[in-house]
């Protein structure tokens, strides 16, 4: 292995995460998602515009171009902002990841900080991979069309709109995935104290924090 290479993927460590309901975010969401989309694309009786100036590829590569910072500027703050909620372990069912020690491969359960990192670590990554993807394709599309076979450019288009549109559809779901401990998981506090939840008051007047 060509030595460098491998700690350049780290953010795509998150793909080795092990929960149960992670492959609804990673696989079976997304999948449903670009399936939906893609059927209605070649339901369509006119032409949709993919990869012209104005196409779908296109105006995403634009929205990743604002997404990349967002990323980065949250995976900076997940890693640096104080909070008991953050350091703590999952819930319920472990998040797990498969990491190599001493030669070996071995499970070891992550907390939520960890978790969140990877993910938009791989965020971060998944945007910076489709925003060159698509700024290859608007640079080479009228040489790639004028250079491959038509025959070639009718078999592989559909395949890669699929492909296209299943990476886009994962990170949607994943960035929701984010945005959803961000906006309420870590405002929340900590698993097992109740200091910083509501007092209420009983019918004898005496305040109640259980």
């Amino acid at each position: 292995m060509v030595p460098g290479l491998r700690q350049l993927f780290t953010p795509l460590a998150y793909l080795r995460i092990r929960n149960p309901i992670k492959p609804w975010f990673d696989w079976y969401i997304p999948l449903a998602i670009t399936a939906l989309v893609f059927t209605l694309l070649m339901l369509l009786p006119g032409r949709v515009n993919l990869f012209g100036e104005t196409g779908l590829v296109a105006h995403v590569t634009q929205l990743l171009q604002m997404l990349i910072g967002f990323y980065i500027a949250a995976l900076a703050a997940v890693a640096t902002f104080p909070s008991k909620v953050l350091d703590q372990p999952f819930a319920g069912d472990q998040v797990q990841i498969r990491v190599e020690r001493k030669g070996q491969r071995i499970l070891i359960s992550i907390n939520r900080r960890r978790f969140l990192s990877y993910l938009f670590g791989y965020l971060a990554f998944l945007s910076l991979f489709l925003f060159l993807i698509g700024m290859s394709i608007s640079v080479l599309h009228n040489n790639l069309a004028s250079l491959l076979p038509k025959e070639m450019i009718t078999w592989t288009k559909p395949g890669f709109t699929f492909v296209y549109i299943f990476l886009i559809s994962n990170l949607m779901v994943t960035t929701l995935l984010g945005l959803h401990y961000l906006t309420d998981r870590i405002h929340r506090p900590p698993d097992g104290d109740g200091s910083l939840l509501p007092k209420t008051r009983d019918s004898e007047g005496e305040s109640d924090e259980n």
